[in-house]
C-alpha cells in the first residue's frame, strides 16, 4: 500500500543508479540513523532472512525440505531492515537536504500492510520559509512530531503490502530541493513487521520490472542447461524408444518393436548391435528389459540411455520441485543412425528441424505451466508467471552441414545462424559436438568417438601430449564393446596412438571459419557453449569472448582436478583425466565473463573435493561412487571457483547419459566398478565397495512406502562381491514387508523368490508361534529363514538353542534391516514418484528419471549440503537469465 500525498511529484518505476547522502542503506553502517525501541537494536541484518515456505507457502507441493531454503526477496543490497514481530520501535535519520541534482527518491518496501504501524515517512522540518508552503495543506501534509527534534510535515508514506516480495518505490522529490529533509522508518506493532532496503537519492529517472520490484531483481529456481526431451526423433529414430508426451500407455510402451525381443535386436531391423546397446554391468547383460507401462520393469532406470526418461509427467514433476528453467537441445549422430539402420533421414540438418518443431508443439500443448522464451526478458517473465522456461539449443556433430573447413564458407555460416536464430528461435548452441568440424577439434574423451570422427569426415583423431595440462586420458587403450567389434570388423583402423607420448589431446584447434562463426553468434546474442570444444578451441573461443566481454557456458561438465591418477589410484581410462573435464583456469576465465557452468549429474567416480580445496573437508563425504555424494564434490568444487554463482545442472537427460546411482540396495557404490567393457571395470577402485555400502546413511523419506518390490530392483553389481543371492532375497524380503504384501495372507505376490516370501514372512510374524516349524519338503530353509527374520525385526538375537542356519543368517538379516532403516531420512517426508504399477525410490534406484532430480536435491540436502550450499542451485534460473542479458548487451558492439 502507498500513501502519496498530493504534490508536484510524479511515481517512478526505478532501478537505482547511485546516491549522494548518507542516508543510503547499503552497508552495515547506520551511524546516520538514530534508532529508537529495539525494533532496529539489531538493524541491519546481512543476506537472506526469510525461507522459500515463509515467502512462498505452497510453492513446491512434493513435500521434502531441500528446497526450504532462503528466498530472494528482492533487496538489492547485502544490508538492510527487517524487523522482528515481536519488537516495535523507530530508526529516524539525520537531517540533510535534497540536492536538485538527485531527485529522485527510490527505496524497496515489503512486509505488514498498515500505514498507521508500519510505514516508511519522508518528512520536511516546518521552518520559517516553508510554513507557508505546508501549513494551508495540512490535510495533505499532516504536521508530526519527532521526538527530540521537533516537527515536521509528512510529505510522503508507504507501507508493506502483505508479503515479504520487495516492492520498489520511487518519487520525484527535486520540489523539494533545498529543504530540511528526514527519512522515518517506523514499526509500532508486534503483530507484524517491515522490511526496507536500498534507499537512495538518485540523478536519473529508472525502471522496474512488471510486477513493482527491481528489475534485476533475483528469480528462484534451478536451471538444468543440457536436456533432450525430443531425442526420440533423433538417430532417424534407430535406437531411441519413448515419447515425450502423450497417453502414457503409448507413449511408454514395451520398446521390442524397436529393440526386438529382449532388447537384443532380434526381430527388429536394428540389427545385433542393440544387444549390446543398453549394458547395465551385471547379471547377463546381453540385450535388456523391455517393460515399459505398467509394470516399468525393464526401464527407466538409472543406467538407461535409449529409453525416454523425460516424459511429460516427469519433467513436471521436477518442475514442480523448483526447476523453472531448461535448454532443450536437438541432437543428433549419424554414425549411429546408420550403425542402426535408421528407417528415415538422420542427417543433422533435418533432425534439428524435425527435433526444434516437436519442442515447440510440446510447450505449446503445456502452456499452462511451460513456455518457450526466445529473450531474455520472456524468461524473466514465464518464470515470475510461475512457469517453465524453455530454451531452444542444437547439439549436433555437423551443424548446418559444415563438415570440412575446405568448402566451408563463411556467407553460408551466418546463412544458417540467422536462419536458425530467427526462424527457428534457437538460442543456444554448441558450435562443435563429438566430431571435428569445420569450426574447430573436438574434446578427446573416448574412443568410440574416433570412429564417429572417421565416419562422418574420413579421418582420425591426430593427437599430442596434453601432460603439461593434467591430462592423462590415451588413445588406443579403450576396450569397450563398440570399439572392439568394429575393430574386429575391420572398419575401424586408427594410426599407432602408442607412439605419441603422454595424455592424449586434439592437436585441432579452433579454425578460421570457427573464429567467424563465433563472432557472428555473438552478434546475434547466441549462447555459446564451449563444451565438448578441444582445449585448443575452447582456449580459442575464449580469447574472443574475453575480446567482446561475452559470456560462455559449459552446459553439462566435470573437472580435471577431481580426476583420480592413473595407474596408482584408478585402472579405468574413463577416470582419467582427458581434455574434456575442465581445469580451473578455464572455469575462471568463464567466471570472470559472467558465463555459467553446470556439473553434469553423472560425475562418475572421482576424487574428494577436499583433495583440491581442503576448507571443503568433511563437507559432503566422497564414500558413494557415482551417487549423489559424488556429484556432490563437483557442485562444491564449481561453487566455490564461480564465487556462489553462475552454478546449474547438466543432466544430458536423453543423451547418452546415464543418472546418478543409488546409496543403497544391490547398487551402491555402483561407478566403483561395473562389468562393461572399457567403461566399468575398476580393479584398483573396487575393493572399496563393502566400506562404500556401509558408510551410507540419512537416505530419502518419502511419504508412503514402496508398491512394487519385484525382484529386477534387487539386481545389482553387489552380487557376487558384497552380497550374495541370499542377501539379495533378504533386500526383495525387506520390499514385501514394507511394501505390505504379506505371504501369509497372500500366495499370489509376483516376482518373489521362494526365499525372500520365506524371510517375509518372518517380518510380518506377530508372534513366535506363527512361525512355521517344519521344513517345506521343496525348501528345508524356509523355518530358519522364518525364524531370523522374525528375530531381527523384534529385535531379539539368536540363543545358543536355536539353528546354526540361524545363527548363520542372522548377521545378514540383521546388516540389510539396519540398511533399509538407514534409508529412512530426517527430512520432512517427499512425495514418492509413480508411474503405472510401479514406484521409485532414489535410495535403490538412483535416479530412475527425469522426475526424480527432486529426489536427488533431497538427498543432496540429507549427505550433508546446507541450505546456503544449495543457494547458487536455487538461483540457476536467474543466473542463466543474467548471462543471456549480457549476451544481448554485448551484441550490440559486434560486427560481422
Amino acid at each position: 500500500m502507498l500513501g502519496l500525498v498530493t504534490a508536484p511529484w510524479n511515481a517512478v518505476l526505478a532501478r537505482p543508479l547511485g546516491s549522494h547522502t548518507h542516508v543510503s542503506i547499503v552497508s552495515r553502517d547506520l551511524s546516520f540513523w538514530k534508532a529508537e525501541g529495539r525494533a532496529f537494536a539489531q538493524q541491519p541484518i546481512f543476506g537472506d532472512k526469510f525461507s522459500t515456505s515463509q515467502v512462498k507457502p505452497g510453492l513446491v507441493p512434493l513435500g521434502g525440505d531441500y528446497w526450504d531454503g532462503p528466498y530472494p526477496v528482492g533487496n538489492l543490497s547485502n544490508y538492510w531492515l527487517s524487523t522482528e514481530n515481536e519488537h516495535t520501535g523507530s530508526l529516524t535519520s539525520h537531517e540533510f537536504a535534497i540536492d536538485a541534482n538527485y531527485p529522485w527518491f527510490s527505496f524497496q518496501i515489503s512486509g505488514h500492510t498498515d500505514l498507521k504501524t508500519h510505514r516508511l515517512e519522508l518528512l520536511v522540518r516546518v521552518t520559517a520559509t516553508n510554513v507557508g508552503t505546508f501549513a494551508t495543506q495540512t490535510s495533505s501534509y499532516p504536521l508530526v512530531t519527532v521526538p527530540g527534534q521537533g516537527k515536521f510535515y509528512r510529505i510522503y508514506q508507504a507501507t508493506g503490502h502483505g508479503t515479504e516480495i520487495m516492492r520498489q518505490e520511487v518519487l520525484n522529490v527535486g520540489w523539494l530541493a533545498g529543504e530540511p529533509i528526514r527519512v522515518r522508518i517506523i514499526d509500532n506493532s508486534t503483530l507484524g513487521h517491515i522490511n526496507i532496503s536500498d534507499i537512495h537519492f538518485l540523478a536519473e529517472a529508472p525502471q522496474v520490472a512488471v510486477n513493482g520490484g527491481a528489475v534485476n531483481t533475483p528469480l528462484w529456481g534451478w536451471a538444468d542447461i543440457h536436456t533432450h526431451p525430443a531425442a526420440n526423433l533423433a538417430f532417424g529414430s534407430a535406437i531411441f524408444w519413448g515419447q515425450p508426451d502423450g497417453p502414457i500407455d503409448q507413449a511408454l510402451a514395451w520398446c521390442s518393436p524397436l529393440h526386438g525381443a529382449d532388447g537384443t535386436g532380434i526381430v527388429s531391423n536394428t540389427g545385433p548391435l542393440m544387444a549390446a546397446a543398453e549394458q547395465k554391468g551385471y547379471g547377463i547383460d546381453i540385450g535388456h528389459g523391455v517393460g515399459g507401462f505398467p509394470l516399468f520393469d525393464g526401464w527407466p532406470k538409472f543406467t538407461t540411455i535409449i529409453h525416454q526418461q523425460m516424459y511429460i509427467d516427469w519433467l513436471k514433476r521436477s518442475y514442480q520441485g523448483g526447476l523453472r528453467l531448461i535448454v532443450a537441445h536437438a541432437v543428433n549422430n549419424e554414425a549411429l543412425a546408420n550403425a542402426f539402420n535408421a528407417p528415415r533421414a538422420y542427417d543433422d540438418i533435418t533432425m534439428v528441424e524435425v527435433q526444434i518443431a516437436a519442442l515447440k508443439a510440446l510447450a505449446s500443448r503445456h502452456s499452462d505451466w511451460m513456455e518457450i522464451a526466445y529473450t531474455p526478458a520472456d524468461a524473466r517473465r514465464i518464470i515470475g508467471e510461475n512457469k517453465l522456461v524453455i530454451v531452444l539449443g542444437i547439439e549436433v556433430d555437423t551443424l548446418g552441414g559444415f563438415g570440412d573447413s575446405n568448402t566451408c564458407v563463411d556467407a553460408d555460416v551466418l546463412a544458417y545462424l540467422q536462419h536458425v536464430y530467427h526462424d527457428l528461435g534457437v538460442r543456444h548452441l554448441f558450435p562443435i559436438h563429438v566430431a571435428n568440424n569445420a569450426f574447430g577439434g573436438t574434446q578427446m574423451y573416448m574412443e568410440l568417438f574416433n570412429v564417429d570422427n572417421h565416419y562422418l569426415r574420413g579421418k582420425y583423431y591426430e593427437v599430442e601430449d596434453g601432460s603439461a595440462t593434467g591430462v592423462q586420458f590415451r588413445l588406443g587403450e579403450d576396450t569397450e564393446a563398440a570399439v572392439t567389434i568394429e575393430r574386429d570388423l575391420g572398419v575401424y583402423n586408427p594410426p599407432d596412438y602408442s607412439k605419441i607420448p603422454g595424455g592424449h589431446v586434439n592437436r585441432a584447434g579452433l579454425t578460421t571459419h570457427g573464429n567467424y562463426m563465433i563472432q557472428a553468434m555473438m552478434s546475434l546474442g547466441i549462447i555459446i557453449d564451449v563444451d565438448h570444444m578441444s582445449q585448443k578451441s575452447v582456449d580459442g573461443v575464449l580469447g574472443l569472448a574475453e575480446l567482446y566481454n561475452y559470456p560462455v557456458v559449459l552446459g553439462h561438465t566435470g573437472f580435471r582436478e577431481l580426476s583420480w591418477q592413473r595407474g596408482t589410484e584408478t585402472n579405468n581410462s574413463h577416470k582419467y583425466a582427458h581434455e574434456g573435464l575442465k581445469t580451473a583456469a578455464t572455469i575462471q576465465r568463464i567466471r570472470n565473463l559472467g558465463g555459467v557452468i553446470a556439473p553434469i549429474t553423472n560425475q562418475d567416480d572421482i576424487r574428494p573435493v577436499s583433495d583440491v580445496i581442503p576448507s571443503l573437508t568433511a563437507k559432503v563425504n566422497n564414500d558413494c561412487a557415482g551417487s549423489t555424494k559424488t556429484w556432490a564434490q563437483s557442485y562444491l568444487y564449481a561453487i566455490t571457483h564461480m564465487g556462489g554463482q553462475g552454478v546449474a545442472i547438466g543432466t544430458d537427460v536423453n543423451g547418452f547419459a546415464r543418472f546418478p546411482a543409488p546409496r543403497f540396495g544391490m547398487n551402491a557404490g555402483y561407478n566403483l566398478d561395473y562389468n562393461i567393457s572399457g567403461y566399468g571395470p575398476d580393479t584398483i577402485r573396487k575393493p572399496l565397495r563393502a566400506q562404500q555400502v556401509a558408510a551410507q546413511s540419512n537416505g530419502v523419506h518419502y511419504n508412503a512406502p514402496i508398491i512394487s518390490p519385484r525382484h529386477y530392483r534387487f539386481e545389482g553389481v553387489l552380487l557376487g562381491d558384497v552380497y550374495n543371492t541370499t542377501d539379495q532375497d533378504i533386500w526383495q524380503a525387506m520390499g514385501l514387508y514394507n511394501a505390505g504384501l504379506n505371504p501369509w495372507t497372500n500366495d499370489t505376490i509376483p516376482d518373489a523368490t521362494r526365499p525372500a516370501l520365506n524371510f517375509a514372512k518372518g517380518f510380518f510374524a506377530t508372534s513366535k508361534s506363527q512361525l512355521d516349524i517344519l521344513p517345506d519338503p521343496l525348501d528345508l530353509n524356509s523355518p530358519f529363514e522364518e525364524k531370523t527374520a522374525f528375530l531381527v525385526k523384534t529385535g531379539q538375537q539368536p540363543s545358543s538353542s536355536d539353528a546354526r542356519q540361524v545363527r548363520d543368517l542372522y548377521p545378514k538379516v540383521l546388516a540389510i534391516w539396519q540398511r533399509w532403516q538407514a534409508m529412512q531420512g530426517n527430512n520432512t517426508p517427499l512425495t514418492r514418484s509413480y508411474a503405472g504399477q510401479r514406484d521409485f525410490d532414489i535410495n535403490i534406484d538412483g535416479v530412475a528419471h527425469y522426475g526424480m532430480l527432486p529426489d536427488m536435491l533431497q538427498d543432496l540436502k540429507n549427505v550433508g549440503l546446507t541450505d546456503t550450499d544449495l543457494i547458487p542451485l536455487f538461483r540457476s534460473a536467474n543466473d542463466y537469465i543474467v548471462m543471456w542479458e549480457k549476451c544481448e548487451q554485448q551484441k550490440q558492439q559486434i560486427q560481422i
